[in-house]
């Protein structure tokens, strides 16, 4: 297998190196173009030094290596590394490998601890990149259990896992075994496989690993960068990590130990040295590195790029198809260096981007003058451009030489600016823009700067200088200087004034004009016809030398406005302690240095002892900090302390209510209150006034305002201590009254405290003390309500509650006990206790029915109807049937008998002729003996002999009887037990009832709907009760005969009716096996309902959820009612045949002879295992189908998770499942469509008939005759179905049968309650009856309806019970794919590990045909779809069944017909024959 792996990885490197073998040494051909080349193939690893990291001999060590002869032992060596004939060092993996003298590297021995997770490392340094082929290790021992291989890319680079080799590949590596790539995934994954990993051989195993092998790509090696750079390595590791054993090793033993370690023969590694298709061969370089010797102008270690000027299109690995030589680039002789430009390269198919371009040149190929330079042709060399940055459009000129000027720019350089200009930058020359109201001239023509005014500054003279303002052009300064009443240098221009000229000439006076000295007040101006005197005098403004004259002023200035705007009025900054416009007043906390000493004085801060601010032109303070005075130098009132340390808390509050005014006592510093709010006293008003309370300090807790006593009003205010000082409890309550506030009445009291008048305050409770628990405990005190005995109500406890009466002293009232189905209401005559009754019903209690009257329930009791004419009295039973006189039957007894007829008056039914009566004692006596025959053929066994056989071979008897009286005694005994057990299980139930009930607390008053439906229950379960003991007593007196004489028969005369017989008896069991059923079913029905009922409904509160719980039940029931609406009609006419079969059956015994009788009775003892069994099958069927649906489900989704190709037979399978559910579920409808069969089965009261009831009942044997062996082989048919192979017992479960009628029909009764409960509820029993009436009618015209059903319940059976084998089905199913998968798991391991002693052509042949097989299994048609086709042939097959009952049913009514005719042919004088 080594061999071939090998053999396939130099398969592979053939591929990739295809195309070389022309030129594998020569990278050019002869005519000397470029082709690639390779350098020649070889074992990297011969002579390259390996190193281990263990190797044996340090210190000397013995081994013991293994042998292949089975006899012989292990021949132990030594390793000594001292000694050059016995070391085993890592020299040896490399070196020249001798079959005849073979050497090899070893490690020290397991003994030494070399065993896993000890690995043992051996490195291989190739010296630089190799593209590997194949790994080869030939092992001198055996191979390891798990070792794995590892390479690196590069130098440095980190370890890459290449391939294991292990048993354990996911235990040992973490990594799957067998793993396999599909194209397009990462093919740089190793491979984990347990092909080379078995202990045998145990010397020479090689192990051949091949880089390419499983890879995808590696056919398109040369275009598979992955792969590439996959085979590239530069360092190989060999970690062997666990020894092959043979399991010895466990016990320790050292020489056992010796002879398990690590030996490796030869160590190759088959590559080439990786040049990239660029050099033939590889060698060292000048610092001795092995390199290639690359040619196609490529360098590098591997040839991996171009050479420096051989850069004009991409590198790229030479291929057998191109060479992908580097060409040089084209610099136009003005450089030899040069760089790959890859979008150059797409526009233009060179991509050689010249660089460090000589001679001022530029451009891709130095063809062209780099910027900013120019030549006349391309003979001459470049020049400079040398056009001014700032003037010129931009710096490179035109062929001649010249500049692009900027527009205001000139010169052949554009170097200087046209005239007007100034400031040559990269905008151009900027025209001059002096300011004219600030400038005394234009610009300098190369820096700009303008000449400017004195108050003016900037380079444009544009702005005023610091201290003046309002920059104006007739100004000689240019601004004006800050006047801010000498407290600023700051000011600017003010918003919002306007030009105000005003115009003086003196001629009415001085108009207004003031005069006045500095500081002193002003006064008007002296006034004289030549106008205003200018020489005012030495201290006055308007001093002027010599005698001179104002005759006239026309002055400008500015007032509020907007336009013109008046630019000269100054807003000043102002520095610390100013404010204002103009800084002519003092910023807060300021004030003036001299009091009232106008704008012009200086402001200094106030002097407020650090508690307010002052007034700026008084510098009186304004105090804060709860101070005052001028200088803030006193407290507040309220509020005590020293102001004059400046402190904000200088002044504390007065610990007084409402901060009230305090005082500092001098010596003690003690502060006293001096004004106490009211209703509070003390130093601190700590306390509080008589007729108040409260802690106003909280000296006794959280602090409390005093608060005047609050009393309700019921206290004499004239006295002292009404309340508690601390608490405010009321201390002296006055009216009967109590409590913190006097706000409740005393014990014994009720009423309202805290009404206005005494009168109307707490009076006496009077409770009744017939009515109430004792006179001592006190009532409600507020209503006054008395503590009553149970069930009585009213205030002072002297009525009874509702549904309870006769009030007794101690006792209280009891309980009504009104019948929930006979009452009205649940509330009786508080005196008499007399319930209302419903219609037909009459009692205390309403618990029975009238005379005349029968059907006690929700709605009463119906009439009774009973005819007239044929009952002997008005009374009827439970079940609508009345009392007949003699001659008359019927359900009413309104009509004649068989064998009677109704005379002329009408009064009475008289007999017929005796010749009918003859020949039906005959028939009767036939009939007997068959069913004896019967009897003995169910029975009898072949291997005895037959015991009445002197019956039937003729008329006289040989004096044989049989003694089976016995085996009827037992049937009843066990029929009494079981009764018995019944009867206990009601009273059990009956028991959890009424435990409901107590914890419900139904006995309260006003007991809610759920208390009403458990009372109903109960009296429910009292009726089946009732019923159970009659049943018990009837049969506790049945008389069983002992004995008698055997009459004889006659076999030939008998024997056809004897079949026919045979099979109304199967049928009459089927019916019989079919009510239990159903009984059953209506048990565990009425059981669920109960326990549903009760369940969540013990509490008061839940009974919203309960109404709840009842529409959920309603509207599962939709589909039930439907089922019951059509199948009821048919059920009807069923119960009314099984009435009268069971009827006429039961009849027999007595009124045939004795001896006929007693082997019926016989088969009673074989009765009871067969019923057991009948209740467990019916019991549990629905249980094992829903199991087995839900088991089949579960097993189809793991099956689907598993055989996911199988999906299409899956889904198959759920479609089959989706079709047994269907069925299942109409199986289920039509079983649960029973229950209200059961619930109507009235009528069903059958017990074993009183001797005088017998003669009357036989008589009618022969009129059901032929109805009867109709409806027997239609019924025996569909009994076998369901039973299987029960129809041979059927006969004895028809016995069994009657005791389970028994029990249905107290099941049904408590059955029926429960569902006329939640008819009622519901509101469904009007139409539900309704419905029953109008199918009654139809119900001759319904029989196939129910036989179809029958028919689904057998085929729900059927299904159910092919569940189970679908399930086996599917489970062998899954087995089957898990055996093909395992079976396909071992092919892949197969071609993974080709056999070395076998070709690979007949190993592929083999995987081949066993694939084929796989395919044949799992493809279609495959095993499941088979199984599935198996169950729909099946399911034909039972079509086909019932194909052949139907016409088995055609035969029966074709002898009914038959029989029929024989009826007919009896004589005429007989009047009923119907």
């Amino acid at each position: 297998m080594a061999a071939g792996t090998l053999l396939l990885g130099l398969a592979l490197a053939a591929l990739a190196g295809r195309g070389a073998r022309a030129g594998m040494g020569a990278c050019y051909d002869g005519a000397g173009r470029p082709q690639r080349c390779l350098p020649e193939f070889e074992n990297a690893a011969f002579g390259r030094r390996a190193e281990a990291s263990h190797t044996c001999g340090r210190p000397p060590e013995d081994f013991c290596p293994h042998v292949g002869a089975p006899a012989a032992g292990a021949q132990c060596q030594r390793c000594d590394a001292a000694d050059p004939e016995r070391h085993h060092n890592a020299s040896y993996l490399t070196d020249f490998h001798s079959h005849d003298d073979s050497t090899w590297w070893q490690s020290p021995s397991m003994a030494f601890g070399v065993q896993y997770p000890t690995s043992v490392n051996i490195t291989l340094r190739l010296g630089k990149a190799y593209e590997i082929t194949y790994v080869r290790l030939k092992f001198h021992t055996s191979r390891p259990e798990s070792f794995a291989i590892y390479k690196r890319s590069r130098a440095g680079g980190p370890w890459e896992p290449y391939q294991y080799y292990s048993a354990s590949c996911q235990k040992t590596y973490g990594r799957p075994e067998g793993q396999y790539l599909r194209p397009g995934e990462d093919e740089r994954v190793a491979f984990c496989t347990s092909e080379f990993s078995d202990i045998s051989p145990l010397s020479g195993g090689n192990v051949a690993f091949s880089t390419l092998e499983g890879r995808p790509s590696a056919y398109n090696f040369e275009e598979s960068p992955v792969l590439q750079e996959w085979v590239t390595s530069t360092e190989l590791l060999i970690s062997l990590d666990r020894l092959n054993t043979f399991g010895d090793d466990i016990f320790k033993d050292p020489r056992v130990l010796q002879s398990y370690y690590y030996a490796v023969s030869d160590f190759s590694v088959g590559g080439r040295c990786k040049c990239h298709g660029h050099a033939s061969a590889c060698g060292p370089d000048a610092a001795g590195r092995l390199v290639c010797l690359c040619q196609h102008n490529t360098t590098g270690t591997d040839c991996e790029r171009c050479r420096p000027f051989f850069q004009d299109r991409p590198w790229a690995r030479g291929t057998a198809e191109a060479a992908n030589e580097c060409l040089p680039c084209n610099c136009s002789g003005h450089s030899e260096e040069c760089t790959f430009d890859r979008e150059l390269f797409r526009s233009t198919g060179h991509g050689g981007r010249c660089l460090r371009c000589r001679d001022h040149t530029a451009g891709p190929h130095c063809e062209r003058c780099q910027e900013n330079f120019y030549r006349w042709d391309r003979r001459t060399p470049c020049q400079p451009c040398d056009c001014h940055p700032a003037g010129s459009l931009r710096l490179q000129c035109d062929d001649a030489g010249t500049c692009v000027c900027k527009p205001t720019v000139t010169g052949w350089k554009c170097d200087r600016c046209l005239p007007g200009f100034h400031s040559l930058s990269e905008g151009g020359c900027r025209p001059c823009t002096c300011n004219p109201a600030g400038s005394l001239g234009t610009c300098d023509p190369r820096s700009g700067r303008c000449p400017c005014k004195e108050n003016v500054e900037g380079n444009l003279c544009d702005r005023c200088r610091p201290g003046t303002f309002n920059l104006q052009p007739h100004n000689p300064a240019g601004c004006s200087s800050c006047f801010c009443y000498g407290h600023s240098k700051v000011c600017a221009a003010a918003a919002g004034f306007r030009e105000h000229h005003i115009l003086s000439d003196f001629r009415q006076g001085a108009e207004g004009w003031q005069v006045g000295s500095m500081g002193g007040p002003e006064h008007p101006a002296r006034w004289r016809p030549g106008g205003l005197p200018l020489n005012l005098g030495d201290e006055e403004e308007l001093a002027a030398p010599g005698q001179m004259f104002l005759m006239e002023v026309r002055l400008t200035s500015a007032q509020r406005g907007l336009s013109p705007p008046a630019s000269w009025v100054e807003t000043c900054s102002c520095p610390k302690g100013y404010t204002g416009q103009f800084c002519e007043s003092c910023a807060p906390g300021y004030k003036r240095e001299t009091p009232l000493g106008g704008p012009y004085a200086n402001c200094v801060p106030c002097t407020c002892n650090q508690h307010g601010t002052c007034d700026p032109n008084t510098g009186i303070c304004l105090c804060g900090h709860h101070t005052e005075g001028p200088s803030c130098e006193r407290c507040l009132p309220g509020f005590y302390g020293n102001p004059f340390t400046g402190r904000a808390d200088d002044c504390q509050p007065c610990p007084c209510p409402g901060q009230s005014a305090c005082t500092t006592i001098p010596e003690s510093r003690e502060v006293v209150c001096t004004h106490c709010p009211p209703g509070q006293r003390g130093r601190r008003c700590e306390t509080c006034d008589d007729g108040f309370f409260g802690d106003p300090l909280g000296l006794s807790g959280a602090p409390q305002p005093c608060q005047q006593c609050q009393c309700s009003g019921n206290i004499d205010p004239n006295t002292v201590g009404n309340c508690d000082p601390l608490s405010g409890h009321c201390l002296r309550c006055l009216h009967n009254t109590t409590g913190a506030h006097c706000e409740h009445c005393q014990d014994g009291y009720y009423g309202s405290a805290l009404a206005p008048r005494p009168a109307d305050k707490c009076m006496p409770c009077s409770c009744n003390p017939g009515g109430s628990v004792s006179e001592q405990r006190p009532c409600d005190p507020v209503t006054g309500q008395c503590s009553c005995l149970p069930h009585v109500t009213g205030r002072d406890c002297g009525l009874c509650s509702p549904g309870f009466y006769d009030l007794q002293p101690g006792r209280g009232c009891q309980s009504c006990k009104c019948h929930p189905l006979g009452s009205q209401e649940d509330q009786c005559h508080p005196k008499t206790g007399q319930c209302p009754c419903r219609p037909g019903v009459e009692g205390q209690a309403c618990d029975r029915c009238q005379l005349g009257f029968f059907g006690f329930s929700v709605k009463g009791c119906r009439a009774c109807r009973c005819s007239p004419l044929g009952a002997a009295s008005a009374q009827c039973h439970e079940n609508s049937t009345c009392v007949c006189r003699p001659g008359f039957v019927g359900y009413k007894c309104d009509r004649c008998q068989d064998n009677f007829f109704l005379t002329a008056s009408g009064t009475h039914c008289q007999e017929c002729p005796s010749c009918y009566s003859l020949v039906k004692e005959e028939v009767a006596k036939l009939k007997a003996r068959l069913t004896l025959m019967e009897g003995w053929l169910q029975g009898s066994d072949c291997g005895i002999t037959w015991g009445p056989l002197d019956i039937l071979q003729g008329e006289a008897p040989r004096g044989d009887v049989y003694q089976g009286h016995h085996l009827v005694q037992g049937a009843r005994e066990a029929f009494l037990e079981q009764v018995t057990g019944l009867e206990g299980a009601v009273k059990a139930a009956r028991e959890q009832l009424r435990a409901l009930s107590r914890k419900a607390r139904c006995a309260q008053a006003r007991a809610g709907k759920t208390c009403i439906q458990l009372a109903d229950l109960e009296a429910a379960l009292e009726s089946s009760e009732e019923e159970i003991l009659h049943a018990a007593t009837i049969l506790a007196s049945l008389v069983i005969p002992q004995e008698g004489l055997g009459q004889p028969t006659n076999w030939s005369h008998l024997a056809a009716e004897a079949r026919v017989l045979a099979r109304s008896h199967r049928a009459t069991a089927t019916k019989i096996k079919a009510t239990a059923q159903r009984a059953l079913l209506a048990s565990n029905t009425s059981y669920v309902l109960l326990w549903s009922l009760l369940e969540g409904k013990v509490a008061l509160e839940a009974q919203q959820e309960l109404e709840d719980r009842y529409q959920a039940v309603q509207e599962a029931q939709k589909e039930l009612g439907a089922a019951v609406a059509e199948a009821l009609p048919e059920a009807e006419r069923v119960l009314a045949a099984v009435q009268q079969v069971v009827t006429d059956t039961a009849l027999r015994p007595a009124s045939l002879p004795v001896p006929v009788a007693l082997p019926q009775a016989a088969r009673a003892g074989d009765l009871d295992p067969r019923l057991q069994a009948l209740e467990k099958t019916v019991a549990s069927r629905e249980r094992v189908v829903t199991e087995a649906a839900r088991a089949l489900q579960a097993t189809a989704r793991a099956a689907l998770h598993k055989a996911e190709p199988l999906t299409q037979l899956h889904q198959e399978a759920r479609a089959a499942l989706t079709r047994a559910s269907s069925s299942v579920h109409a199986a289920t409808v039509t079983v649960v469509g029973a229950r209200t069969l059961l619930a109507d089965l009235e009528g069903m009261k059958l017990r074993f008939p009183l001797p005088e009831d017998q003669a009357a009942l036989m008589r009618k044997a022969g009129l059901v005759q032929d109805r009867i062996l109709a409806d027997a082989r239609k019924k025996t048919k569909q009994a076998e179905r369901m039973l299987g192979n029960a129809a041979s017992v059927s006969s004895s479960a028809r016995k069994k049968g009657r005791e389970a009628e028994l029990l249905a029909k107290d099941s049904a009764k408590l059955a029926k309650a429960l569902l006329r409960e939640g008819k009622q509820e519901y509101r469904r029993a009007g139409r539900l009856s309704s419905q029953t009436q109008a199918t009654l009618r139809q119900a001759s015209r319904q029989a196939l309806a129910l036989g179809a059903r029958g028919r689904e319940l057998e085929e729900a059976e059927q299904v159910g019970a092919g569940l189970s084998k679908v399930e086996r089905q599917i489970r062998e199913s899954r087995l089957s794919l898990e055996k093909d998968i395992e079976a396909l798991t071992e092919l892949l391991d197969r071609l993974g590990s080709l056999d070395t002693h076998q070709t690979p052509a007949q190993a592929l042949n083999e995987t081949q045909r066993a694939l084929e097989r796989l395919r044949l299994q799992l493809g279609p048609p495959g095993a499941l779809q088979g199984k599935l086709r198996l169950l729909e042939q099946e399911s034909e097959q039972q079509e086909l069944q019932i194909q052949s009952f139907e016409s088995n049913l055609a035969e029966i009514r074709a002898d009914k017909q038959n029989l029929e005719a024989i009826l007919h042919s009896l004589p005429e004088s007989c009047a009923n024959q119907q």
